[in-house]
């Protein structure tokens, strides 16, 4: 199996997710600010909160959509990530562009299914505490420096 053929199982997988979930809700944006909205987008997830990610789901497809699609793909890697591949591969799927999810339902209703998803998906931090302790970590300072100087930063 190549990349095209999985990435187009996928894909299919995303369109039974979508249907399971059946109609989305109807869209409540919170009174929030698009940057307040990405924060709280994030943690609630984490926290499971699929009311609190919805609304400001719902603001980020009104106001900042570009913003919306790039959090649901950070959320997914960096705070499922392996504890649910299938879940990264249906939000790489989701980030496909705006025809493919209007084949889908529209961008509301493929959004208010990841939100969900995303939201009951196991988490696992690993990839990014691994990151922060790559960057910061004092035993690794010599090899960061290393790595500046080689790529002439």
């Amino acid at each position: 199996m190549n990349g095209p053929e999985i990435l187009h199982l996928i894909r299919q997988d995303l369109q039974r997710a979508v249907a399971l979930r059946g109609r989305p809700p109807d869209p409540r944006p919170l009174d929030v600010s698009p940057w307040l909205a990405m924060s709280v987008s994030q943690k609630s997830i984490r926290r499971g909160r699929e009311d609190l990610a919805l609304g400001v789901a719902a603001i980020l497809l009104r106001d900042a959509p570009d913003k919306l699609w790039r959090r649901i793909g950070c959320i997914a890697y960096e705070d499922v990530g392996v504890a649910n591949l299938e879940a990264v591969g249906l939000a790489t799927a989701a980030l496909a562009g705006k025809q493919s999810r209007a084949a889908l339902g529209g961008d509301w209703a493929v959004a208010s299914c990841f939100v969900g998803e995303l939201g009951r998906a196991p988490k696992f931090w690993a990839a990014d505490d691994l990151l922060i302790a790559c960057e910061l970590h004092a035993a690794y300072a010599q090899a960061r420096a290393e790595l500046r100087t080689h790529n002439g930063q």
